[in-house]
């Protein structure tokens, strides 16, 4: 294997490995049983409209999906498409940068170890901001690298995109900003008399400056919504968040590279020394420390920090080949390679095992059944052709408006307060439909707040999607006559 990771026969191996997984996610998502989450269905809906803002996300992830569905088609897999191959594009990414740090055999076995951690296959099924975050996260550093080497304006310039590319697609993207404009006070300090530098900070904010004037048009609201999940959550928190927080980056490492990551913190004095693991951690460590404040302050998400591991993979496998560690290394990614395996077929695991409970123990449960739901709603909504569909959650707006979507039924999200808590409020208005009819989606039962300000209202139906013998996903349909008005 050491004479086949080198040159064109390594890239022949990391082509065919890449080619076989993404192969297995294309060909295990139509068999999941599942449609999309709330989030895809979410962002498939913002896709619908470009725009250079949403509610509660830059425009990069919306931009995506509408570029993969004009490609592949509005279903299932098109939607996921271009998002599943920007793990593999990051797998790129670390290579070339573990090739700048270190050699070819480093290199290689950086992209296999990317392409087989279990957090990027996970988030590999769907579509999400971190997709793109983490490829221009690692597409940064590599440009960051080649900047330094060359001093050229077009690799500052380069730079630059990808950095502005990285805000559009997630303001996380700050981060690395913030890391790399402090390794140049501390390492480079020299640079920052060169106008290349702050040229290249300069035109990611220019990119980012229609999406700051979307936001200044709307009020702030993806700013807003961004601050409140960040500085104002209150539930959780303290050392028990962030001992789950940890645990849950300790298997998206997988169980061998991550303990290696761990003693590699343990060990900081020696890991400081070597400059090269030092730069790679400089672009993990601050968003890790970051996400974990937020871990002790309330509660944070596991992917939150997901761009963080591609540069500490790197790391990480650098340290073990060093010290001739190879074989636990590829120990490490033949157990995440079974992890990954494992978790792709749960489903299937426990619908062998206890086919009765299956929806309470499978980690999709959250994306099934809503296709079911939609086919039930279908007929009820061209009976009532005039009618407008209403829900209470974004939720339930953004499934049905998705599975719907042949149908493109008029739609808009109950809002009585006024107030913009969901990029639906905020964009869709029930007041121009005074006097019609609505059909009103919800899971629960509708209380004053419809019956004063229609005619009259009836229930018509209670949908059901069965999700196991004992479970099902149901939602109640409502017609509702002659809006008075809020």
């Amino acid at each position: 294997m050491s004479a086949a990771v080198n040159g064109k026969n390594g890239l022949k191996w990391l082509f065919g490995l890449t080619a076989a997984l993404l192969a297995w996610r294309f060909w295990l998502l139509p068999n999941l049983g599942i449609t999309l989450y709330v989030d895809e269905a979410q962002y498939w809906t913002w896709a619908q409209h470009l725009d250079w803002g949403y509610f509660s996300k830059p425009p990069g992830v919306t931009a995506l999906i509408w570029l993969s569905t004009a490609l592949f088609g509005d279903g299932m897999v098109g939607v996921k498409a271009l998002s599943m191959l920007c793990y593999p594009l990051a797998a790129a990414a670390c290579w070339a940068i573990a090739r700048r740090l270190y050699d070819e055999r480093t290199a290689f076995w950086s992209a296999v170890a990317v392409l087989t951690l279990p957090i990027f296959s996970w988030l590999g099924l769907f579509v999400s901001t971190d997709a793109l975050l983490t490829l221009f996260w690692a597409l940064a550093l590599w440009a960051y690298l080649r900047a330094l080497d060359t001093d050229a304006w077009r690799d500052w310039l380069l730079l630059g995109a990808i950095c502005g590319l990285g805000l559009l697609s997630k303001y996380t993207m700050a981060a690395w900003l913030g890391a790399a404009l402090l390794h140049l006070l501390v390492f480079q300090r020299a640079r920052l008399v060169s106008a290349k530098p702050w040229l290249a900070a300069g035109l990611a904010l220019l990119m980012l400056s229609p999406n700051i004037v979307w936001n200044f048009i709307h009020d702030f609201p993806t700013l807003k919504h961004t601050a409140d999940i960040t500085l104002n959550r209150t539930s959780g928190g303290g050392l028990a968040s962030l001992g789950e927080f940890w645990a849950a980056q300790w298997i998206a490492f997988g169980p061998v590279l991550g303990s290696v990551f761990a003693l590699l913190l343990v060990r900081a004095r020696e890991s400081w020394r070597d400059d090269r693991t030092r730069l790679l951690l400089w672009f993990a460590l601050p968003l890790w420390a970051v996400v974990s404040m937020q871990a002790m302050k309330s509660s944070a998400n596991a992917n939150w920090a997901a761009p963080a591991f591609a540069p500490a993979v790197i790391a990480v496998v650098a340290w073990l080949l060093q010290r001739a560690k190879k074989k636990l290394l590829i120990t490490g990614l033949a157990i995440n390679l079974a992890i990954v395996g494992l978790v792709y077929h749960w489903p299937q695991v426990i619908a062998a095992v206890n086919p009765e409970k299956q929806a309470k123990l499978n980690p999709f449960k959250r994306a099934m059944g809503w296709d079911d739901l939609g086919r039930h709603l279908k007929p009820i909504l061209l009976a009532h052709s005039d009618s407008v569909l209403i829900a209470d959650n974004r939720t339930l707006l953004a499934h049905m408006l998705y599975e719907l979507r042949d149908i493109k039924p008029t739609a808009a999200s109950w809002n009585p307060s006024g107030v913009a808590s969901d990029h639906y409020k905020l964009t869709t208005d029930l007041r121009p439909y005074i006097g019609k009819d609505a059909l009103l989606i919800t899971q629960e039962v509708p209380g004053e707040a419809f019956t004063t300000r229609f005619a009259g209202m009836e229930k018509i139906a209670t949908l059901k999607a069965t999700l196991d013998a004992h479970t099902s996903r149901d939602m109640d349909v409502y017609l509702l006559h002659e809006f008075k008005g809020y």
